[in-house]
């Protein structure tokens, strides 16, 4: 994929975060992406009627709103916002996931399917209990970890909460929140590392959108055809060929 940040780690991403003109493709990338991914989704909301409760009604529904919450994290991360968007990481995988059980898990997912169109919640357990059963315990303990992760986010530790303080004089911590008109004060670090989250999780929703059968193969091929640019941005930072050494790295286990 031409923005290199589509396969970047996040780690890796907080540790070396000047890469703005990767970041900036990106941007302009998934955007489109998402753009072009509403349009097929609008296409689908008249065939539902008020009181429609099946299974495909719920997962468009469900994969609507990952797309909603995806478009709004990167309107967001572009105005540097990175608190309110970490608190849509699990969100989104929460919501891809739930629909991703109930479009493949047929006939036993029927009284869970019931349960949520009667406004009860689903737990993300039964989900990770599904993919043990079908795809073994390796990937169910993957998702279990990714699902845990991304739960310090919307539960806000203090590393989560740490990692956009700045370091002031005297050790004190800095909440850059205070001064939004100052860019000096927000960490480059945590919107990299966002563009990376965010990049796994587009990713995310366009292989479960084929994997439920909201898209084809074919529309999947041209969705990326259409919206990637042709030349990739060049990295700037790191080790490699032509690459500058900015200096020590910032480790994202050392944020706080």
């Amino acid at each position: 994929m031409p923005s290199f940040v589509w396969s970047r780690d996040p780690s890796e991403a907080f540790r070396e975060p000047y890469e703005y003109g990767g970041q900036e493709q990106f941007a302009r990338e998934a955007v489109a992406v998402v753009a072009h991914l509403k349009e097929r989704y609008a296409t689908v909301e008249s065939r539902f009627s008020r009181s429609d409760t099946s299974t495909q009604r719920a997962v468009w529904m469900l994969q609507v709103d990952a797309l909603s919450a995806l478009s709004d994290a990167l309107e967001l991360l572009e105005e540097k916002h990175f608190r309110v968007v970490s608190r849509l990481f699990r969100d989104v995988v929460e919501t891809l996931d739930a629909s991703y059980y109930f479009a493949l898990a047929g006939n036993a997912a029927t009284r869970n399917l019931a349960k949520w169109y009667e406004n009860e919640v689903i737990s993300h357990r039964v989900f990770r209990e599904f993919v043990q059963k079908h795809q073994g315990p390796e990937r169910a303990e993957s998702l279990r970890a990714l699902y845990s992760d991304l739960s310090k986010y919307t539960h806000r530790t203090f590393r989560a909460l740490s990692m956009s303080y700045l370091l002031g004089p005297n050790d004190t911590a800095i909440y850059d929140g205070f001064r939004p008109k100052e860019p000096m004060y927000i960490l480059p670090h945590v919107v990299s590392f966002a563009y990376a989250m965010l990049a796994g999780l587009v990713k995310r929703f366009v292989q479960f959108a084929v994997d439920t059968g909201q898209l084809s193969a074919k529309q999947e091929t041209a969705l990326w055809a259409k919206c990637l640019e042709v030349e990739t941005v060049p990295r700037r930072f790191g080790f490699g060929s032509g690459r500058l050494r900015r200096g020590p790295e910032m480790p994202l286990d050392e944020a706080s």
